[in-house]
């Protein structure tokens, strides 16, 4: 065999090898992950706190559980795979890990669908919070109602009342696999909670004394024009002081205000009658509702 030949016969077999490698490589980077894959890829992915690859190994997530998991305060450490078995296209991961100090153990449900494994919501756990006051919580910036389950990540998360410029009152959770944790915060006013109150409040009497009515509802004005008034034509108001409003977690009172009270109408002689009514007693009650990012008033 010439020399010419024999490297032309080398070269034929490197490129067969450089094929073959490069046909390995990219049937191993290109099948889908095992279960087991999957399994670690889903703890590695707790433990990094990255929520673009939960998403990827995992089935349907609410969007709230990844931004919530985002605001976690500590996250699953020496995540490992004890077992898998497989039915099907369904399996079950026996998984250990460690959250707030102690060796934990969990089962994860798998599923495939089009040849992908994915880690099941099961995974997922569930916390339900009641409070003393108020009607949301907050992990980090995300709200949730009181009383819906809401489903996390397994993670350590402070549960916070909301909004939280104006109540405080916090609790931690430790979230894992499957399970579902119930508690109730004790909530406490800020004083910033009354100053948006009174604000509020300030707001609905404007609308109140800009009606014209003569004694529009859930004011809280009265006005004796009956002895004296046949009927009301006109009705002018000057609030020279709001009432001041005391704030509780079921509701309000307010005392103390100031409003004056121009009416003209039809005398009981039948004369065109003006007379203004001054009140230094203006009081009202009712209920109070904190919302996501606020308060809001129900006047009696």
């Amino acid at each position: 065999m010439t020399r010419r030949a024999m490297w032309l016969l080398a070269g034929a077999v490197g490129l067969v090898l450089i094929v073959g490698a490069g046909l390995w490589i990219w049937q191993s980077t290109s099948r889908p992950a095992s279960t087991e894959d999957t399994a670690l890829a889903y703890l590695h992915a707790l433990e990094s706190g990255d929520a673009e690859a939960l998403t990827a190994v995992s089935a349907t997530v609410p969007k709230t559980a990844l931004t919530a998991f985002t605001a976690a305060d500590e996250r699953i450490q020496e995540g490992a795979l004890t077992s898998v078995a497989r039915s099907g296209e369904t399996a079950t991961a026996e998984v250990s890990f460690v959250l707030a100090g102690e060796q934990r153990t969990a089962s994860l449900s798998l599923s495939r669908t089009d040849g992908r494994w994915s880690v099941d919501a099961s995974a997922l756990g569930t916390v339900r919070a009641g409070a003393s006051a108020g009607g949301f919580v907050a992990i980090g910036d995300t709200t949730f109602a009181i009383g819906e389950e809401i489903s996390l990540f397994p993670a350590v998360y402070t549960i916070r009342a909301a909004p939280r410029d104006l109540i405080e009152g916090e609790a931690d959770a430790i979230v894992l696999p499957g399970d579902s944790v119930e508690f109730a915060l004790d909530v406490t006013l800020l004083p910033a909670a009354t100053e948006a109150a009174q604000t509020a409040l300030d707001e609905h009497l404007a609308d109140c004394t800009e009606s014209g009515e003569i004694m529009p509802s859930g004011c809280g004005i009265r006005i004796p024009w009956g002895t004296e008034f046949l009927g009301v034509t006109d009705v002018r108001y000057r609030i020279d002081s709001s009432p001041v409003l005391t704030l509780n977690p079921a509701g309000f009172d307010a005392a103390n205000g100031v409003l004056i009270a121009t009416v003209t109408g039809t005398a009981q002689d039948g004369d065109t009658r003006t007379t203004t009514y001054r009140t230094e007693s203006w009081s009202l009650r009712g209920d109070v509702a904190f919302t996501e990012t606020g308060v809001e008033l129900s006047v009696w």
